[in-house]
């Protein structure tokens, strides 16, 4: 029964607003705390102790009430100053960051304050009470200590928290914007219900928008990678009298939309893009539930799920990237699944940096912890401080022979993390040509995945000294080309055919979404045999998806060989004339028996016939080449070869006399 009644008067206090329950804390600490100096003073007032309880009893109240104060104060300073220079500046948001700066460390400001308090109280009572005993100089000492110690925790923590904000809000902030917007659009529109109305108006006049029946987590904070939580609510009573098994319906609707955004946070990748998968082809099944009936969606398809025009057209260019002003299926099936990868690479990523912030808070704490140490030695030590200093020095420098090389490679690294930031968690980089995922990174090293599967880990210090990074998730639409080679005699026009057909596929309907633009340039032109044709296109997106590049590639790829082939283009390698010596006496008489070495020569009626447009006849040369004519029809870009005198020398050697052989 006593602990029921603890429990309810505590939660009754819990109730209370802060400043109530730190107004009730701080008078009832100070009343017990100031209870010793009244005892002495109205009963013990001849007591020799009674100057020493007043000195305690005065200094512990002061200090007590002051930290209460001080609490308050604190608390309220940030959201005043928020609303001062609100209303006086126009430079609100660079100010913005100071205060989220100093809201991050309103803890260690509070210590600060209050052994600040509890020192200047100590010599303020100290010179009005002047206390007897030596036992108060070393108290006094340890109160300087103490501050020393608070100053160097904030400025520790001042630093650091510094360090992160700037870290976030230069590596993470558009990209927590840009998903946080994703996931409000896909709250906004996971109530969407298919609607009678919308058969007879083809923009979805009539509808009715709903409220977001699900809540967003804070993706600064939540390692959770599911885009919205469980809970739902049920739908408004309908004031046009609907029936109630349309009421089922939108209840059903919303419970299987909430079931694919629910837990994902044990899902595999593959279970993932599934669950993406599913609520895409449930979001556009509902949203193009209009009349007449089309393929794609229209930015009036949004308009009844969000408040305003410019929230609807915001949440629209989050599925319509390539802007063309429709979303067809596979645009809502990509943007789902980018919003469900995001999620999880962001999350990924904050957790990281938190983890290297905390490698980072703990080699700071180390860097003070030496400052503090000095700083003692002044304080309690003040007529040997040199002295102290040398025993002290000589271990320090000891030990920078020993990690002078570590401290240097940390303090590399912790540059190449907090302030060059050349990639986040989940990036897809290039290096050394070879691409690899960002996986997590630490202060001394970064461990990377390959396409292949492969695990990689870097030092820091290689990376940020001699390597080039190439940050594909940062770029925007890129460009690759690829070599084609093909026949001199190929006339200009089917250059220019080339191009043509190549822009036209680009510009199609479904293609415009992947690809910008396409350049087809002569690059060289080798021995008037060869064009050497250089074929440039840009992707739209970025290759951070890797897969969709190589599907995007292979498919323009085949349709470059289609062209290819329609057009007629090819490539043909030169012939390369081939002399033999004159064949020994007695060739092709007796030759071809079962004895002979050689084998029967063929006569000049043999004939060998050509595939081309002009028959030609061949007869060994050395066997006495000849050509019919010939053309270039006939041997495409090769050319054609007659043999000349010095082809049809009477002997084996090549130069005019005789025989050498």
């Amino acid at each position: 029964m006593k602990s029921r009644r603890g429990r309810a008067v505590w939660l009754a206090f819990m109730k209370l607003s802060r400043t109530v329950r730190t107004l009730i804390v701080g008078a009832f600490g100070a009343g017990i705390l100031i209870t010793p100096l009244l005892v002495f003073q109205l009963r013990f007032n001849t007591s020799p102790a009674k100057r020493q309880a007043h000195v305690w009893s005065l200094w512990l109240t002061v200090t007590w009430a002051a930290g209460c104060v001080t609490y308050l104060l604190v608390d309220l300073a940030p959201a005043l100053a928020s609303s001062i220079f609100r209303m006086i500046s126009h430079s609100y948001e660079r100010i913005k960051i100071t205060i989220e700066l100093v809201s991050a460390v309103l803890g260690w400001l509070k210590l600060t304050l209050d052994v600040t308090w509890a020192w200047i109280a100590l010599s303020v009572i100290r010179v009005v009470y002047n206390p007897p005993g030596n036992y108060w100089t070393i108290i006094n000492r340890v109160m300087q200590a103490m501050f020393s110690a608070s100053v160097l925790l904030l400025a520790e923590k001042v630093f650091l928290r510094y360090v992160a904000i700037n870290f976030h809000r230069r590596a993470l902030a558009d990209r927590i914007a840009e998903n946080q917007l994703g996931l409000r659009a896909l709250d906004r529109l996971s109530n969407a219900t298919p609607n009678l109305s919308a058969r007879l108006h083809p923009y979805g006049i009539g509808r009715r928008g709903h409220r977001a029946s699900v809540a967003l987590d804070n993706i600064a904070s939540s390692s959770s990678s599911s885009p919205i939580n469980e809970k739902t609510e049920s739908p408004p009573e309908d004031k046009h009298g609907k029936s109630k098994k349309t009421r089922k319906t939108r209840r059903k609707v919303a419970s299987v939309i909430v079931e694919n955004l629910g837990l994902m946070k044990n899902q595999r990748e593959g279970s993932t893009l599934y669950s993406a998968s599913k609520l895409a082809r449930k979001l556009f099944s509902t949203l193009s539930a209009v009349y007449p009936p089309r393929d794609h969606l229209l930015v009036e398809d949004f308009y009844p799920y969000f408040k305003s025009v410019a929230d609807a057209e915001a949440a629209f260019a989050v599925f319509d990237k390539d802007g063309n002003g429709d979303i067809t299926k596979k645009e809502m099936r990509d943007a789902v699944r980018r919003i469900y990868h995001e999620r999880r690479a962001i999350t990924a990523s904050l957790k990281d940096v938190g983890s290297a912030v905390a490698k980072l808070d703990a080699v700071l704490l180390g860097v003070m912890l030496l400052i503090f140490i000095f700083i003692c030695l002044l304080i309690f030590n003040k007529n040997n401080t040199l002295q102290s200093l040398v025993p002290l020095a000589t271990i320090v420098l000891g030990f920078s022979f020993i990690f002078g090389h570590s401290a240097q490679t940390l303090f590399e690294s912790l540059i190449f993390i907090f302030s060059t930031h050349v990639f986040d968690v989940g990036d897809l980089v290039l290096i050394d040509d070879s691409p690899m995922f960002v996986r997590e990174f630490g202060l001394f090293s970064t461990t990377f995945r390959r396409v292949d599967g492969q695990e990689v880990i870097a030092p820091n210090s290689l990376l940020s000294g001699s390597k080039l990074v190439h940050n594909l998730r940062r770029s925007n639409s890129m460009w690759e080309s690829t070599q084609l080679i093909i026949s001199y005699d190929t006339p200009l026009k089917d250059i220019e055919t080339l191009k043509r057909r190549m822009e036209e596929y680009v510009q199609e309907d479904e293609n415009r979404r992947q690809w910008s633009s396409i350049a087809v340039n002569i690059d060289k032109m080798e021995f008037q045999n060869a064009i050497y044709l250089t074929v440039a296109m840009e992707h739209k997106p970025n290759w951070q998806d890797w897969g969709g590049r190589w599907t995007r590639r292979n498919k323009f790829m085949r349709h470059l060989k289609t062209v290819l082939e329609d057009i007629g283009m090819r490539y043909t390698m030169p012939v390369q004339p081939v002399l033999l010596p004159h064949p020994p006496s007695g060739y092709g008489v007796s030759g071809g028996g079962l004895g002979s070495p050689y084998p029967r020569s063929p006569t000049r009626s043999q004939r060998y016939q050509f595939q081309g447009t002009d028959s030609a006849s061949v007869d060994g040369v050395g066997l006495g080449i000849q050509i019919d004519n010939p053309s270039r029809e006939s041997l495409g870009n090769a050319g054609s070869f007659r043999a000349g005198e010095l082809g049809r020398a009477p002997t084996r050697s090549l130069r005019p006399g005789p025989d050498r052989f």
